[in-house]
């Protein structure tokens, strides 16, 4: 993008400015800023990817070695998720998406959790989500808890969405894993609110 401003820009001014008979100078300044401007924008749009994909590999270090401390996997492709010869449940949920996908067994089920980027537009950027998700024994009629409804529940702060798909409960949370202690927690308390849905 600040190529194109730099570039673009620079020739529209040149061209119109030759053709209105501005003075050169004119010309040249506002030339000089429109390169000056494209090469910032660049240099923070790089700056920004960068930033990104520092976070994307400290974020699924932290989940491969959470799945390995509770005997699952840490996958950035959703098939590789099986070949281990498990049979894992959670993948097979549409709830159960995201660039970087762990699964584990935490006191007794099947716990998931898909760090997932969402693009939410040109005026919004990208946003970075955190879901947790864990395997419920019966299905359930699915649902999405309202805002007032997940206040009532004993969930850490942060928490974005609550819902129940047919067989999973899905936590979702802003941002991705930055503290293996924040996750054990929001793991824990998302695996003590389905066994108290399904004591319901």
């Amino acid at each position: 993008m600040g190529a194109v401003i730099a570039g673009g820009g620079s020739a529209i001014l040149l061209v119109g400015g030759l053709i209105w008979g501005f003075p050169w100078q004119v010309i040249l300044l506002v030339v000089a800023f429109t390169v000056v401007l494209g090469v910032a924008l660049s240099a923070m749009t790089l700056a920004e990817v960068r930033r990104d994909a520092e976070r994307q590999a400290r974020s699924r270090a932290m989940l491969a070695a959470w799945a390995g401390r509770n005997g699952g996997r840490c996958e950035i492709d959703l098939a590789a998720l099986t070949a281990d010869g498990e049979e894992w449940k959670l993948p097979a949920s549409p709830l159960f998406r995201g660039e970087v996908l762990a699964v584990v067994h935490r006191d007794g089920v099947e716990v998931g959790i898909a760090c997932l980027i969402v693009d939410e537009g040109l005026e919004g950027g990208n946003s970075w989500y955190t879901a947790i998700l864990v395997r419920l024994a019966e299905e359930r009629p699915p649902a999405r808890l309202r805002r007032r409804e997940i206040h009532r529940l004993d969930l850490p702060q942060g928490v974005e969405s609550v819902e129940i798909g047919r067989q999973e409960l899905c936590v979702r949370y802003a941002g991705w894993p930055d503290a293996s202690p924040v996750l054990d927690t929001r793991v824990d308390a998302a695996v003590r609110l389905a066994a108290s849905l399904q004591g319901a």
